[in-house]
């Protein structure tokens, strides 16, 4: 908000399934769970997860399949081992590029290039851009250091509509929870899926503190008078109310890994940037003229004046996009453990936009 409301008045005056993997995620996607082996090598898909990286977008039906391979050498040879051994072919034989994504989610690490010694593992994803409805399979030839003779090539089937796409069900849970801490809707959500993920956050306690750091903002933009808590509460929830009513959010994903994700968030909020203040104070000068002496008390009353009659200005008010938003959005982070999507709600240099997000949906205001 540019100007406070005392401006206006002075106008008034991973667990792996092979032993020993080093590296692998733990990332919960749908576990598809496959293997195949020949004299030489062992290869095992433990998992898989679409991902996303920040900047990247997919068609509707495509995704970028990120694969947990678990790597056995058979041999008590040294076998070297890198992403580019395995590739990806579709039902018509065409190869599938390797893609390269990178994330902050630590336990999503890539196969990484490394010399393997016999009878070890290693383990790591591999990422294939592929259609979500169809069936591929992956090749993997073993390429042992003491022999350069043609190794047999391992062979998998890869099933990638078996496979989980959590940026839906994460639009999802960033809207239960925009809704439930900034919006004061009531949580209605109810899956059938058993394996639906879950929202972490205690919404009810956040929504509650979220009120007062509104109300505590809020409080700062009077100067001559000084609101009670309850004349507080009661403009944040008309506030509250009249943007359930009028708000329009839209959700979208900006970036996914097993375990980590960002939603951009974009709402359309009521502004108490452009509340016309003025008139309001134009009422109290006409319905009080003549009526005060002592000018400091025709402050503190027309300020409380104001703060009564905000409730009735907010649902008059039309909405728009903050000013100073990003044209994705504010970017809302959340992180994975076991079946429970987290939201990030740090003050943070790295989690900067959670602050913007939330001066948002207190039209401006801020602490």
């Amino acid at each position: 908000m540019k100007k406070k409301v005392t401006t206006k008045m002075l106008m008034l005056g991973s667990i792996l399934f092979l032993a020993g993997c080093s590296n692998g995620g733990n990332g919960g996607g749908s576990n598809n769970e496959s293997e195949a082996q020949t004299e030489d090598a062992t290869i095992k898909v433990n998992q898989g997860d679409y991902v996303l990286q920040e900047g990247e977008s997919v068609g509707e039906n495509e995704g970028y399949l990120a694969l947990d391979v678990a790597i056995k050498n058979n041999t008590k040879d040294t076998m070297q081992v890198s992403s580019g051994d395995l590739t990806l072919y579709d039902e018509d034989d065409n190869k599938i590029a390797n893609a390269d994504v990178y994330t902050d989610d630590e336990n999503f690490e890539m196969l990484n290039n490394t010399n393997l010694s016999g009878g070890k593992n290693v383990s790591g994803y591999v990422v294939f851009k592929v259609d979500k409805d169809k069936k591929y399979e992956l090749h993997y030839t073993p390429v042992l250091a003491e022999d350069s003779e043609d190794q047999d090539e391992v062979e998998i089937d890869v099933d990638a509509s078996k496979y989980k796409d959590a940026s839906e069900e994460l639009e999802t849970l960033s809207e239960q929870y925009v809704s439930q801490v900034f919006l004061a809707q009531e949580n209605t959500e109810d899956s059938d899926e058993e394996d639906a993920a879950e929202l972490g956050n205690d919404t009810n306690d956040e929504h509650q503190n979220f009120n007062q750091i509104f109300s505590d903002a809020l409080k700062k933009e009077f100067y001559a008078y000084s609101p009670s808590a309850g004349e507080l509460q009661k403009a944040v929830e008309a506030f509250e109310k009249a943007n359930q009513e009028k708000a329009n959010v839209e959700y979208d994903i900006a970036s996914l890994s097993p375990n980590q994700a960002t939603v951009y968030v974009k709402p359309e909020v009521i502004d108490f940037n452009k509340i016309d203040f003025d008139s309001i104070g134009d009422q109290f000068v006409d319905e009080n003229e003549g009526k005060y002496s002592d000018y400091e008390k025709a402050q503190q009353d027309a300020e409380k004046y104001i703060l009564q009659k905000l409730p009735e200005k907010f649902g008059d008010e039309d909405v728009s996009q903050p000013e100073y938003m990003d044209g994705n959005g504010y970017k809302l982070n959340l992180t994975k453990e076991e079946e429970q999507w987290t939201v990030d709600t740090s003050d943070s240099n790295d989690n900067y936009d959670y602050k913007e997000l939330e001066a948002s949906f207190m039209g401006g205001l801020r602490e």
